[in-house]
């Protein structure tokens, strides 16, 4: 199993070099720079990243085709790729449409085709084919990147879309699943790309599946799930498509509700709309045990990648940097043991 996390660029960007050097050093496998806010640009980042790392996997985790067009993204995926041979993973994913689509006035399509169109364009531009493709998000006519060799680079799909996790199957080589730390529900999405995979003759287990969840190592339970109840669960669950929302147990009553709270600060949660076992099946919180034994059981579900995600909500009431190096430490060797 690899073990990776997640990590917001912030100035200074040497601070966050330190962070990620110390990361590696740690045993870390792969580092992702979110493209999912108005922070520092993450390919930026990421370029720097590739001098401040010896052989860290890194990845951009993630971007999408709303707000960069896809022969941007496999410029720069190219560059990232040369910097650091076969170590460069570009993720892909919605982004979000209501807080950072709609602010930049990004062209709207259809999630689905739109993503199944980028990666299949994508793989024939780093293939180093001409392509031409007309979208309601993109055009592209007669491209081809002026790169001598363009690099293979490895194309994840970040989604908690039924229909995405099987486009993930057949035209991906791994799959990022957002804020489900619940075994049984991660057992239906590695099915879902499953059929995604046998539709195109592809092998399930070719495909890689990230378990990308809060996951936080503490003895204080009860106050790490109250903080992560509003701000982050409410957000995953605002987020998620609702299909999966289901499995994960939201009650469709109190979605709107739940989904009013996370743009409005001064409206209340409805009791019982997140209760504490719900958090759970959102996030990992607890004792180091009890993460191993939650991580554990989504590697028996069909994970071979966890992501340990640090939630920005939170990062005035917790130390990122301590809480990775916990779960590195204290976490890990139970789970590989």
């Amino acid at each position: 199993m690899r073990f990776s996390f997640s990590l917001v660029p912030s100035p200074p960007m040497s601070a966050f070099g330190d962070t990620i050097a110390r990361a590696e050093e740690w045993g870390y496998d792969l580092a992702w720079v979110p493209d999912q806010g108005f922070m520092q640009d993450p390919f930026v980042a990421l370029s720097y990243l590739a001098t401040r790392t010896e052989s860290m996997m890194l990845g951009v985790g993630v971007t999408n085709p709303y707000q960069r067009h896809p022969v941007q993204m496999a410029r720069a995926a190219a560059a990232l790729a040369d910097l650091r041979p076969e170590g460069f993973i570009l993720g892909l994913g919605a982004g979000e449409k209501r807080r950072i689509r709609d602010r930049v006035g990004a062209p709207t399509g259809p999630f689905i085709d739109t993503i199944s169109t980028t990666m299949q364009v994508l793989r024939d531009l780093f293939a180093g084919k001409r392509v031409s493709v007309s979208t309601d998000v993109f055009e592209i006519d007669d491209v081809a990147l002026e790169i001598k060799a363009p690099p293979k680079v490895p194309i994840y799909l970040a989604t908690t879309h039924p229909e995405a996790f099987r486009a993930a199957g057949a035209y991906a080589d791994g799959v990022i699943v957002g804020d489900v730390a619940t075994p049984e529900v991660m057992a239906q999405i590695v099915d879902w790309i499953g059929e995604g995979a046998k539709a195109q003759g592809r092998d399930r287990p070719d495909i890689s599946v990230v378990a990308w969840c809060a996951t936080i190592v503490t003895e204080d339970r009860e106050a790490v799930v109250e903080h992560l109840r509003r701000p982050v669960i409410g957000s995953a669950i605002n987020g998620m498509h609702r299909v999966t929302r289901g499995l994960m147990g939201v009650a469709a009553e109190h979605f709107p509700q739940i989904r009013a709270a996370k743009f409005d600060s001064s409206l209340a949660l409805p009791e019982g709309a997140i209760p504490d076992d719900m958090v759970d099946r959102f996030a990992i919180a607890g004792p180091a045990d009890y993460c191993a034994e939650r991580v554990r059981a989504l590697r028996d579900a069909g994970v071979d990648t966890m992501g340990f995600r640090m939630p920005v909500a939170l990062s005035g009431l917790y130390d990122f940097e301590t809480n990775l190096h916990r779960l590195i430490q204290d976490v890990v060797p139970q789970v590989e043991g």
